[in-house]
């Protein structure tokens, strides 16, 4: 699963310069200066209340949701949308989930690749480079990275910033995930879209730093089905070549 993500926020803030008034009247102007400004600070205070406490409520059903998949299995679909020059890479396969920590996704389309999670290491299998790249698991997603979630190794509440968005053109609701970064740097932010009437997950989003966006969204997904071990378990084929990533 491709990329590493942020939002960045931006505000602005237009101030008004009364016009002049004469010195008996500088005290009531400030003192209503003084009362409108407090009263529209209060309801925006309250407003930016009431969305993170709405964005909590989605962000607690969702992961009592996720809590309850021990295992998922379907057909995905994949787009990556590259900022510069406007590109978008398609591609289509088969996904495996099971806790703890497990995934394997095959690429089917527009080349063949393989990614296995076994709990204790990724794998990245590219037949066409005669490769295979190996990675200590919880060095590749640490709980501040955005896919996180999806490997079951980050909860929502303690590990990011929920922010409700609205709703998605396919009806689903959506919630932006960022990460709560303890270290500097851009982590990304993840966008989950879910079903509103089972909070079943449809779709992830991730947004990286330079702006690239890729949409994974599951296809007629099977939950709790029972997913065989096996399809975590990554032989390296005879012949390939092993790149092992740099320890921490």
């Amino acid at each position: 699963m491709p990329a590493s993500p942020l939002l960045v926020l931006a505000g602005l803030l237009a101030v008004s310069t009364p016009p002049l008034a004469s010195a008996g009247d500088d005290g009531a102007r400030a003192s209503s200066a003084g009362e409108t400004t407090g009263s529209g600070g209060a309801q925006a205070s309250s407003a930016a209340e009431r969305a993170a406490g709405e964005a909590l409520a989605v962000a607690r059903r969702i992961q009592a949701r996720y809590d309850l998949v021990q295992d998922l299995s379907a057909d995905f679909a994949q787009e990556m949308h590259l900022r510069a020059g406007g590109q978008v890479l398609r591609s289509r396969g088969r996904m495996y989930f099971a806790r703890p920590g497990r995934m394997r996704w095959e690429y089917e389309t527009p080349e063949v690749q393989t990614i296995v999670a076994d709990g204790e290491h990724l794998w990245i299998h590219q037949p066409e480079d005669n490769q295979v790249l190996r990675a200590p698991l919880e060095q590749a997603f640490q709980s501040q990275t955005p896919v996180s979630f999806l490997f079951g190794l980050a909860r929502i509440e303690r590990d990011f910033i929920p922010r409700l968005l609205p709703p998605g053109a396919r009806g689903g609701v959506l919630l932006a995930l960022e990460p709560r970064a303890e270290e500097g740097g851009a982590l990304g932010e993840l966008v989950l879209e879910v079903d509103p009437a089972t909070w079943d997950l449809r779709a992830a989003t991730v947004v990286d730093p330079l702006g690239n966006r890729t949409e994974v969204r599951l296809i007629e997904p099977k939950r709790n089905r029972g997913v065989e071990d096996s399809r975590f378990v990554f032989e390296r084929p005879p012949g390939t070549d092993l790149l092992e990533a740099p320890g921490r």
